[in-house]
């Protein structure tokens, strides 16, 4: 009953994203406004320049760099402490595809960054948000294995929570440097847990032909 509930709930979710990701791309290949670009852009526009470096040091929790070290740390334990060979091989396999299919999907859309002055440096296009969309699937998968390593569920709840936090942080780090619209971030992480959704899939089936 339970992993039923939890299939239930992961499907609706499923659907909320490819709705999303839908919605998005549609409207930003045929060039329509969003609402909400203007109505969450302007809320960010307060955001106190005193938090800015902090902002500037988030965001590269979803750069190559940041994303490569977490990744590899996260490896290092499937393999060593784990011997869960089959998750880093997921791991590895969904990042590192999932960071073409974003640049991919940038070419594709060819959106210009908002016209702002950038608070950090940018040379790709601007839909989807790339640290949206890999950042999801980094962190959502990671925050999974991590969940099914340990029994106890308010360690569970703590690491969904850490997990949900820092997406959050990254995608409005994106909007308040100026380097995206909030459709971006949207768009990203809509894409992002499609994505990461049927690797997870992929992981449990060839989990249970394993055993």
């Amino acid at each position: 009953m339970e992993f039923k509930n939890k299939w239930n709930i992961s499907l609706i979710f499923m659907i909320i994203a490819a709705l999303l990701a839908f919605y998005t791309s549609v409207k930003v290949a045929v060039s329509s406004p969003f609402w909400i670009d203007d109505k969450v852009a302007g809320l960010f526009s307060h955001v106190s320049a005193s938090v800015i470096p902090f902002f500037i040091q988030l965001t590269e929790m979803g750069d190559k760099k940041g994303i490569g070290v977490v990744v590899l740390l996260m490896l290092v334990w499937l393999l060593l402490r784990k011997r869960n060979f089959l998750g880093a091989a997921v791991l590895a396999l969904s990042v590192a595809l999932g960071n073409e299919a974003s640049k991919l999907l940038k070419n594709l859309f060819g959106r210009l960054r908002p016209d702002l002055e950038h608070l950090v440096h940018v040379k790709s296009y601007s839909f989807p948000s790339g640290h949206a969309m890999v950042g999801m699937i980094v962190y959502f998968l990671i925050a999974y294995l991590l969940m099914e390593a340990v029994k106890s569920k308010t360690t569970k709840i703590i690491i969904a929570t850490i997990a949900a936090i820092l997406l959050l942080l990254i995608g409005a780090s994106r909007i308040i440097l100026h380097v995206h619209y909030p459709s971006d971030v949207l768009g990203g992480y809509a894409l992002g847990y499609i994505w990461v959704f049927i690797w997870i899939l992929l992981y449990n089936y060839f989990k249970k032909r394993i055993q």
